[in-house]
């Protein structure tokens, strides 16, 4: 599983009434790839397309179990977060943003 696939397949499932056990199964790819990212070269999310993406998916998981109650919807929805925050760690991890640069300055107070 990788990040494109995973993403191909959460949407075929939410394009329609989401089988329980398709989401659950989605949940533990999105889960372990959130244990995997930290593992990439570099960075994942350069442009913000993933994030996009993801979050784009967040909020179709987010309709479907406020229009079903389906549990099932709120622990992917979930799961995808857990994976964009890994993957924004990740990336920071690689390359920190400019606030977190070395040539800051400390100031004590």
């Amino acid at each position: 599983m990788n990040i494109s696939k995973l993403h191909s397949d959460a949407r075929a499932a939410l394009a329609g009434e989401p089988d329980p056990a398709i989401l659950m199964d989605l949940v533990k790819q999105a889960q372990q790839l959130s244990d995997m990212v930290g593992w990439a070269d570099g960075i994942i999310d350069r442009d913000g397309r993933v994030s996009e993406a993801f979050i784009e998916l967040q909020a179709q998981a987010r309709k479907q179990h406020e229009t079903t109650g389906d549990e099932n919807a709120a622990i992917f929805h979930d799961a995808l977060g857990d994976l964009l925050a890994a993957i924004f760690r990740h990336d920071e991890d690689v390359m920190p943003s400019a606030k977190d640069a070395d040539d800051s300055v400390d100031i004590d107070i």
